[in-house]
């Protein structure tokens, strides 16, 4: 079992002051819900979080991190729903939508 989380406040003002501690809250839940899946899943779930912390090193951004992680979602997602609606034995189709990056400003 794991310990909860920090209000939303709590979390907020830790980002501001202590950014490496909630790295660490972070880094301790990840961990945390890894172990307590059952062991036929966590190999995979440690490679997906693998693939994750890889995204997010290569974001230049926390919201183009957040993109990214969003897209292997949805294309997972997608890999779901065709293997689901075409035939139970066929390979997933990779699907690729194209995308439009809007600008705010800062």
């Amino acid at each position: 079992m794991y310990k909860s989380l920090p209000s939303f406040e709590e979390l907020r003002d830790m980002a501001q002051r202590d950014p490496e501690a909630l790295e660490r809250l972070r880094l301790e839940h990840v961990k945390a819900t890894i172990n307590s899946a059952p062991e036929a899943y966590r190999q995979r779930l440690s490679g997906l979080q693998f693939q994750i912390d890889g995204q997010r090193r290569l974001a230049k951004s926390p919201m183009a991190a957040c993109l990214r992680i969003s897209k292997m979602m949805h294309d997972s997602l997608h890999e779901l729903k065709a293997y689901i609606e075409v035939d139970e034995n066929a390979e997933p189709i990779a699907v690729e939508e194209p995308a439009t990056v809007l600008s705010f400003p800062g």
